[in-house]
């Protein structure tokens, strides 16, 4: 791991770590329950804050933390280096910034990355729910993607949404595209990229090939649970109030963590209480259609890159309400 030297009020001390590995995303591809899995793992330092952003310089108003130092005290302060052979974290702008991975890079040239793909209308389906979820969108998603020329020149936003970039389907889906910058920049041997359909299929072996890739030894893990399903709220009203916490206060929320050493009290309790398990409503054929043809040279891109074949992709059926997210 790449130890980096800071100074703060007086002589300079190793206290700031590069991790070692990122996943990187794409969103709603199975990130959040890789990550819980690593977690768990004894010999995995992880991020303690789900997805600090701390790379993505062009998303700020994401970031968690100003600098290196906030950055490792919130997230990795409990790094014990007789136990702990790898450090990483997690989040899903690093996927879609222009700067994380040169950043990233920068700090750690040795840096890993885990790059997990979707079918990108699978994928837009599961965010469009996320973000109903966090009152971050307030029409259906056709309607949102219909709206997407409007909402880039800042007009049609819901009062809520903290971003407009995260309501640029179109943009969010763009997988293929993505790998293939990805590729341009970051060495062969330390980019691994995951299929979701494989992480659903057998999440065992994909973990085993993740804690190889990361160079950790196998915990004999069996168990796999499904992480971040669809929900709804049980109250909109306690949601819009979860909804607007400002981010001063999860910080001093994470402060108070750290000092206490709540490691295990989720930040995001309010709205754990408030969710509750929901299917999800199906998309229309003609619109899953019209998505199909609109994201078909990202599916190509995607095959091109990986060597197989993903013609099941295009299939109209079966039915997105059904889908796991």
């Amino acid at each position: 791991m790449t130890q980096r030297r800071i100074r703060r009020d007086g002589p300079a001390f190793d206290a700031v770590r590069i991790p070692d590995f990122f996943i990187i995303g794409a969103s709603k591809c199975g990130t959040t329950a890789l990550s819980e899995y690593l977690r768990q793992h004894p010999n995995v330092c992880f991020a303690r804050t789900k997805e600090p952003h701390y790379f993505s310089d062009d998303y700020p108003l994401h970031k968690m933390d100003d600098n290196l130092d906030q950055y490792w005290r919130r997230n990795f302060s409990y790094f014990d280096p007789a136990r702990h052979r790898a450090i990483g974290e997690g989040s899903g702008t690093y996927y879609r910034s222009e700067v994380a991975i040169p950043n990233i890079l920068k700090s750690n040239p040795s840096a890993k990355f885990i790059y997990m793909v979707r079918n990108p209308v699978e994928m837009i389906y599961s965010w469009y729910y996320d973000l109903r979820f966090s009152h971050s969108e307030n029409v259906s998603l056709e309607q949102g993607w219909d709206l997407q020329p409007i909402r880039a020149r800042g007009l049609e936003i819901p009062k809520l949404c903290p971003d407009p970039r995260i309501l640029e389907y179109r943009k969010l889906a763009s997988l293929g595209r993505r790998l293939e910058v990805f590729k341009q920049i970051i060495p062969p041997d330390q980019l691994m990229v995951i299929v979701f359909d494989d992480f659903v299929r057998d999440p065992g072996k994909v973990y085993e090939a993740v804690l190889k890739f990361i160079g950790i030894p196998s915990d004999g893990r069996t168990d796999f649970p499904v992480v971040n399903s669809s929900k709804i709220q049980r109250s909109r009203l306690v949601g819009r109030f979860s909804a607007s916490i400002p981010r001063w206060f999860y910080n001093a929320v994470r402060e108070f963590k750290h000092l206490a050493g709540l490691a295990d009290v989720p930040l995001n309790f309010i709205a754990r209480l408030n969710a509750k398990a929901a299917p999800k409503q199906p998309l229309s054929r003609e619109f899953k259609q019209r998505l199909l043809v609109e994201f078909e040279p990202e599916i190509r891109l995607l095959e091109l890159h990986l060597g197989r074949d993903l013609s099941g992709w295009r299939a109209i059926e079966p039915n997105l309400a059904t889908a796991d997210s």
